[in-house]
């Protein structure tokens, strides 16, 4: 991945001087290079926001993005930065900045588009594709259709374009927020970034922590994808554009998925290859490298199936990497004897990391100083060493399973919907053959699978108030302090968040239940920290799963495509057939590293008991004495609510203390909590 930055001076415009001034290339020695088309200027006044001191500080803060070179462009209360790093074959002719002739148009551009072909046949670009990046893909598709160029795009993306005629910066990010943008908008300027540590480097940016993502990362609730951990910043939004100009900012969706749309095809074997199709362009897109390729491989059905079809897509003479966690101590979480059926295949190099050999806080005041926030991904240990790894191999492109079991939905919202419509022979068969599967009575499934979803929430919330059990925020995270839920009115916002994620009953369906998976806010997360795990080491992750198309396809399907003769995920399952192991094709589920994460939890006692003893600014959020009993119930019985728990203070305390000493810019400034 690449990264990029922006600083736009909206007073500048407002005053725009009709003699403009000369534009400049810089190259990274500091040497101007004019830009053609450009005229001079007489210039008076005080400096602009977005002067050349300020886009190379930008850019110093995230050099480990641009391995492979950077540049930046500026003109009169505006500058663009880029930090190159070459993951595809067209980027050995990029150079952004990009700007054409004219001068009317300059990018910069985290992307990888896949739908070039469709591209080039619908636009007037000259030359050959193959020396064509991106980029100039990008700015030919603006000059054809303005801001709404997003909507003819699919892949990966965040770019900025300055605009020069209409004299406005427009920013977008891709349709599932692969690639992120975060920026800090004041009425007199704006300033873009891919990574938040960036926009920390102006001084006019505080590092005043923002209280209302803290309680959304302690309640788990991740659905407000704007805010960030910083109150100054903002996240743009997975599928919005950002258009600014000097008067106005106008943010806006421009795509959604359509939870009504229905698509029938004429029999199942139909589906079963259209979805074969999809998977495979999807793939073969994201092998646009030419890079070393790894994979990372659980067992399960998501990664077995990337790497299954990528080994068949690559060349022979291409060797595939795959790496895999795995669980010597602890065989709940090994999944060796199911990753073993695939690595056997000539050309497959598979690369096994001990899991329980890492630490759980291995090398945190890096990850805390590249992540700028609490990690919220309790494997992230795990995920960091296999990326240091395959950067070591020299591996350029890691395609992960991530949302595949939202791309391609279990179908499990399938069976409350048959009995909310009064189809129960159809509802019973399904039980009972999925009981069959799992070895669980059907009558369980039901009480599992039904019933829950078929009861309104304030009847659930009042039943577990007469057991006496907590609910909303408490029963989420038993730690958190009551004063901080009220300072920040956390409870209305989480049960607010909870019933839009709930929906009504007489509204469900198993179409709006895939719907609200893949839109989940915490995929937003994970994918933006995924990305700055990845870009610390130099290697880009790309998502097969992630691919508008498919999941444009999965959605419109019909449910039974989805959950067919007790088997979940069986339009997966039926249109890889000829790809995957039989072992693995028909495994009822995939392994949980839950035992994996509390073994390595265990063996941090001695820093939870620091934090129980000296707590420090994490009493303004949590409840000390609610965290010691959290502390102690887990360790007489470790379960997933309190090992949560724990984590999160963990993380948090951490972060608090060391995350704010912030690494690669020209000054530090400590994260400081609200006194």
């Amino acid at each position: 991945m690449s990264g990029i930055v922006a600083c736009f001076d909206r007073r500048q415009g407002c005053e725009r001087r009709r003699e403009r001034g000369r534009s400049y290339n810089y190259n990274w020695s500091g040497e101007p290079v004019p830009k053609s088309g450009s005229s001079s200027s007489s210039g008076s006044g005080s400096a602009p926001t977005a002067d050349r001191r300020t886009i190379e500080t930008m850019l110093e803060a995230i050099d480990h993005r641009g391995p492979d070179g950077e540049g930046l462009w500026i003109d009169d209360g505006i500058g663009l930065g880029h930090m190159h790093h070459r993951t595809t074959p067209e980027g050995a002719f990029d150079d952004q900045p990009w700007y054409d002739e004219q001068g009317d148009l300059v990018v910069v551009a985290d992307a990888r588009l896949d739908n070039r072909p469709e591209l080039f046949e619908q636009l007037p670009i000259s030359g050959q594709p193959a020396t064509i990046p991106d980029s100039q893909l990008l700015a030919a598709a603006y000059r054809a259709w303005g801001p709404a160029c997003v909507d003819f795009l699919v892949g990966a993306f965040a770019f900025v374009i300055w605009d020069r005629n209409n004299e406005r910066l427009v920013c977008a990010r891709d349709h599932f927020g692969v690639k992120p943008i975060y920026y800090y908008r004041t009425d007199e300027v704006i300033a873009v970034a891919s990574e938040p540590k960036a926009l920390l480097t102006l001084p006019e940016v505080s590092t005043r922590i923002d209280e209302t993502t803290v309680g959304d990362f302690l309640t788990g609730q991740f659905e407000d994808k704007h805010r960030s951990y910083y109150e100054p910043i903002n996240r743009l939004e997975p599928a919005h554009r950002l258009v600014v100009d000097a008067e106005t900012a106008t943010r806006q969706r421009y795509w959604d998925l359509d939870p009504t749309r229905t698509l029938t095809l004429e029999s199942d074997g139909a589906y079963e290859r259209r979805f074969r199709e999809l998977f495979e362009r999807a793939v073969t897109d994201r092998l646009r490298t030419d890079a070393p390729v790894g994979t990372t491989l659980s067992g399960g059905l998501d990664s077995s199936s990337i790497t299954a079809v990528t080994r068949a897509l690559l060349p022979p003479d291409r060797t595939l990497r795959t790496y895999s966690g795995v669980f010597e101590d602890i065989p709940a979480c090994d999944e060796r004897e199911y990753i073993e059926t695939l690595v056997g295949q000539e050309g497959i190099d598979p690369h096994y990391v001990p899991v329980g050999e890492i630490g759980l806080l291995e090398d945190i005041d890096r990850k805390l100083a590249i992540h700028e926030g609490p990690i919220n991904n309790t494997m992230h240990y795990m995920k960091w060493e296999i990326t240091s790894r395959a950067a070591d191999a020299g591996v350029g492109v890691v395609l992960d399973g991530a949302h595949g079991d939202s791309a391609v939905d279990y179908g499990l919202g399938l069976l409350p919907q048959l009995a909310r419509t009064g189809r129960w022979w159809h509802l019973g068969r399904e039980l009972r053959q999925m009981g069959e599967i799992l070895g669980v009575p059907a009558r369980q499934l039901f009480r599992r699978q039904v019933v829950p979803w078929l009861v309104p929430e304030p009847i659930k919330r009042r039943w577990h108030t007469l057991r006496g059990n907590s609910t909303g925020v408490l029963a989420a995270n038993t730690t958190i302090a009551p004063a901080f839920i009220d300072r920040t009115d956390l409870e209305r916002r989480y049960r607010r968040f909870e019933r839009e994620g709930q929906g009504r009953v007489r509204t469900r369906s198993a179409r709006r239940w895939q719907y609200r998976s893949v839109q989940a806010g915490a995929m937003t997360t994970f994918l933006e920290e995924n990305d700055l795990t990845h870009a610390a080491f130099g290697v880009e992750p790309r998502y097969p799963f992630i691919d508008k198309r498919l999941i444009e396809f999965t959605l419109a399907i019909p449910p039974t495509q989805q959950l067919a003769d007790g088997w979940t995920r069986s339009i997966l399952r039926r249109g890889l057939n000829e790809y995957l192991p039989t072992q693995i094709q028909w495994r009822p589920w995939k392994t949980l590293l839950n035992p994996g994460f509390q073994h390595a939890l265990l063996n941090e006692r001695e820093m939870i008991t620091d934090i129980l003893e000296e707590p420090g600014a994490l009493t303004q959020y949590l409840d000390q004495t609610a965290l010691s009993d959290s502390y102690d119930r887990f360790l007489e019985t470790p379960n997933p609510r309190d090992q949560q728990a724990l984590w999160k203070a963990l993380s948090l305390s951490m972060w608090l203390q060391t995350g704010g000493k912030r690494v690669g810019t020209a000054s530090s400034k400590a994260v400081v909590a609200d006194e």
